[in-house]
């Protein structure tokens, strides 16, 4: 049985609220590019989800890899979920700080 514990959940109110969760209902959010950032370029925190098919056997243990193509000196931080389970924190200006096992990031 999977659990998420307080090792896979932070204090943000995404978070809080299931935001990250396979199949949170996000068809009544606004549709906006990443590159947009938040909302009139102002600090503060923004939720970013999207969506893809991935063929992968069930039960299969399988590394996964993620890259990211923009220059270091972006200035954000990241964290990143897949399936609800955080695989890893990035700042933009320092690139990966946490990976879980058996993810994979580089920076091209």
């Amino acid at each position: 049985m999977e659990i998420r514990g307080v090792l896979n959940e932070g204090g943000l109110f995404g978070e809080r609220q299931g935001w990250h969760l396979p199949g949170f209902d996000t068809s009544n959010w606004t549709t906006r590019d990443l590159i947009e950032g938040l909302p009139d370029s102002k600090a503060g925190v923004g939720f970013f989800v999207t969506t893809f098919n991935l063929t992968v056997t069930q039960g299969s243990d399988v590394p996964m890899s993620f890259t990211f193509e923009e220059p270091l000196g972006q200035p954000y931080r990241a964290l990143l979920f897949v399936n609800g389970w955080m695989m890893g924190k990035r700042v933009g200006n320092l690139g990966w700080v946490s990976t879980n096992s058996g993810v994979g990031f580089a920076q091209r």
